[in-house]
């Protein structure tokens, strides 16, 4: 577990208190810009972001629930129903008939699926290649280490609403008291 810091004791660690300041806020900018990048580059294949990231995870894990696919490629089971019907309909997954019940039946790559899959992750290293080659090799592996331990300390305060209530109270709120739902208040 990532241990407690204050929020107020951290503040003195930033220049100032500018959004462009905040280490979340270039995390941000490498999300959107990722997406832009990696939607350029798959154009050509009518993908976007997410169906590739499933094209891939599929082709690390083999067939799978379409729950663990799920959960592995980063997205809600919600999420997932459209662009894998369109993978589908495509015929680079295939599902068993309907009669199986839908969050346990698996999900495969067909032939062309796995045909795509190699293209995509040739086409995903290269990218990453190219966003990094201004590092060295130390340098690299030292980010991918920051960065998953960053990535492990949000999931570990998104799962702790505690926690978060507390980081929360430490600022007070100068307009007044907040105003509270009618379902927290018991209502």
């Amino acid at each position: 577990m990532v241990p407690y810091c204050s929020a107020m004791s951290q503040r003195a660690s930033r220049p100032t208190g500018k959004i462009s300041d905040r280490t979340m806020n270039l995390v941000h900018r490498i999300r959107v810009a990722t997406g832009e990048a990696v939607g350029a580059m798959l154009a050509d294949l009518d993908l976007n972001g997410t169906q590739a990231l499933i094209l891939e995870t599929l082709g690390e894990t083999g067939a799978t629930s379409a729950a663990e696919l799920a959960r592995r490629a980063l997205v809600t089971r919600q999420a997932l129903t459209s662009p894998l019907n369109e993978l589908q309909s495509r015929g680079l997954v295939a599902r068993p008939p309907g009669n199986v019940n839908a969050r346990t039946r698996p999900v495969a790559l067909t032939e062309d699926g796995l045909a795509l899959v190699a293209a995509l992750r040739e086409r995903m290293r290269l990218i990453e290649d190219s966003a990094t080659a201004g590092f060295a090799a130390g340098e690299i592996e030292t980010l991918r280490t920051l960065l998953a331990r960053y990535a492990t300390a949000w999931e570990q305060l998104a799962a702790d609403g505690p926690r978060l209530r507390t980081i929360a109270a430490e600022v007070p709120v100068a307009v007044g008291e907040p105003r509270r739902s009618a379902r927290r208040r018991g209502a």
